[in-house]
């Protein structure tokens, strides 16, 4: 019998722990994660940011990132069933947009949370690179005429090259 199926079967087995291993909490199978309430928020309000699950009296870091920005918020600490709750107050100066909260250990937590903007405020907009408008330039005659000349020079010295590579070759060859 080949062992074939048999290593197959086991790399499942390791790879269908390795999935789910990581979703079980500290708390000896419930789900570690945090939340926020509410999800969305005017910039300039406040949130509650809660953790359950999580590693008892640990420190996360918190960063609330959105689009080009990273607000880092004090650290917190867990307390001795794994949790913690914490009031964030929102930049004012935060344009609308989806943001995450991250809560960083070991592990990187994180939920999203929707600002609106402030009054007078702006919307944030994802860069997208290849949504920009390209237009070609018009080019003169004598652009033409240089880039031809410089084409040529460019196409002369590579002939040149290979011709003196080949002569080269023939001479280490005798």
């Amino acid at each position: 019998m080949s062992s074939r199926p048999l290593r197959a079967a086991a790399t499942a087995l390791l790879l269908t722990g390795a999935l789910v291993v990581p979703a079980i909490g500290h708390e000896g199978g419930t789900a570690s994660g945090i939340a926020v309430e509410p999800s969305t928020v005017t910039a300039g309000g406040s949130v509650v940011l809660a953790g359950h699950g999580l590693e008892p009296n640990s420190d996360r870091v918190i960063n609330l990132v959105g689009p080009d920005i990273v607000v880092p918020f004090p650290k917190v600490t867990t307390d001795a069933d794994g949790m913690f709750n914490l009031t964030l107050t929102i930049p004012v100066h935060l344009p609308a947009g989806i943001y995450t909260f991250q809560a960083i250990a070991d592990e990187t937590l994180s939920t999203d949370v929707t600002v609106l903007a402030a009054a007078g405020q702006t919307v944030a907009e994802p860069k997208n690179e290849a949504a920009a408008m390209v237009t070609p330039r018009n080019r003169s005659g004598l652009e033409f005429g240089i880039i031809g000349v410089l084409l040529l020079v460019a196409v002369g010295l590579g002939v040149l090259l290979v011709t003196r590579a080949e002569r080269i070759g023939r001479a280490v060859e005798r």
